[in-house]
């Protein structure tokens, strides 16, 4: 967990010549998933006195991980008012539905966020709404539903969520069905970046920012043999849905 810390750390103040804001600062959080099954949730807003990741560290009990979900935050101009509150960092996760958890990761901007917030309605709880609705949390929640709604079909219910996302977004969602476990990925529009890596394992590894996760894993990525799936930069335009049975 040491090197997933570092790595957070580097995500907390990563930012290219260009970029007006770094990719993190305002938050930060991890989701694990233990031997059985169970999600182990952990995350933090923003301090006042020290950065988000360094607290986290503090308070996360586990030493070690095989399936791991982890998110810094810098909120969009709408929602900088709330950072401060645990309830708008991320990962968030849904649990509307039997045997079903879904644990999302986002970076970008859901511009219908509230009228899919709509037509969601009030089955599902949103821990955000607590101090105002984040458009991140939006996503676990529109998944777990189209996955009912589609029968259990997963390649229909990523699609769904693709098309119905309107701006520049990237999503993971680490999805634990009663015998299944997935990790999905989208890209959508021009966004901070997504860099995946897979190997023959049926293992993946991902980050927004390239230089951040090699400095701490380039030794576990020649070792466990991954290889670059994909790469998107800064900026680059490119739609994407990606979607890995997590062994």
């Amino acid at each position: 967990m040491d090197k997933v810390f570092k790595v957070l750390e580097q995500l907390e103040t990563h930012r290219y010549p260009e970029e007006s804001k770094p990719v993190g600062g305002y938050g930060a959080g991890i989701a694990v998933i233990n031997g059985k099954r169970r999600v182990i949730f952990e995350k933090t807003g923003k301090v006042s006195d020290v950065s988000p990741v360094k607290r986290l560290s503090e308070t996360v009990k586990v030493n070690e991980a095989n399936v791991l979900v982890g998110h810094v935050r810098m909120p969009s101009k709408e929602f900088m008012s709330t950072a401060e509150f645990r309830e708008t960092a991320q990962p968030y996760m849904a649990k509307c539905y039997s045997d079903l958890v879904v644990v999302s990761a986002h970076n970008g901007w859901v511009a219908n966020y509230k009228t899919l917030r709509e037509k969601l309605g009030g089955k599902h709880v949103f821990e955000s709404e607590k101090v105002g609705l984040i458009d991140s949390e939006v996503i676990p929640h529109l998944f777990e539903t189209r996955l009912v709604e589609k029968g259990g079909h997963v390649e229909e219910a990523l699609d769904s969520v693709f098309q119905c996302l309107e701006g520049s977004n990237t999503v993971c969602l680490l999805h634990v069905g009663k015998e299944d476990l997935f990790m999905h990925l989208i890209h959508k529009g021009e966004t901070r970046g997504l860099n995946v890596w897979t190997n023959n394992q049926g293992e993946i590894i991902f980050c927004s920012r390239k230089e951040a996760l090699t400095s701490e894993f380039t030794k576990l990525l020649v070792k466990s043999e991954f290889r670059e799936k994909l790469s998107v930069k800064w900026r680059e335009e490119k739609s994407i849905k990606f979607s890995l049975r997590v062994l």
